[in-house]
């Protein structure tokens, strides 16, 4: 009885170490900052540009930011590129894993204010939705009765 016992704790401390370290990789510990999308060239040099959404500097920014009230920027590394410059010059919130050090986020989601209120525009889990349908079944895919080579 006192054998058993002691394997249930044994057990129960095994499974604790195992899930304390899962838990804290799926986002627990996710950090959410809030601003607006703005070039990262601009956001260098200290304002907000460009000063419209189809201003044909957006083609030339190599990357957007979101940009915090004080003037400080984090890169939202895994965002695709169209996504930000979609919604580039709005407020936006993102939530995921910073590195200060770097100015990044590892985004889990992001937010864009529409209409008064956020809503999401963009997750991981969405991206790779997107990706499957379109390279499973379709437009790359053999399912519209394509001839196959």
């Amino acid at each position: 009885m006192r054998n058993r016992k002691r394997y249930r704790l044994t057990m129960a401390l095994r499974l604790g170490c195992l899930i304390i370290p899962a838990a804290a990789s799926a986002g627990l510990y996710a950090e959410t900052i809030s601003g607006h999308i703005n070039g990262q060239t601009c956001a260098e040099n200290g304002h907000t540009c460009p000063a419209e959404n189809l201003d044909p500097r957006l083609s030339f920014e190599l990357d957007f930011v979101l940009q915090q009230a004080d003037g400080s920027y984090y890169f939202l590394s895994n965002v695709p590129r169209d996504t930000k410059v979609r919604h580039v010059l709005k407020d936006a919130t993102a939530r995921g894993r910073l590195n200060a050090e770097r100015r990044t986020m590892l985004v889990d989601q992001l937010m864009v204010r529409e209409n008064g209120s956020y809503k999401t525009v963009w997750t991981p889990m969405a991206q790779q939705q997107a990706f499957e349908e379109v390279f499973s079944d379709g437009w790359f895919g053999s399912g519209d009765g394509a001839s196959r080579q």
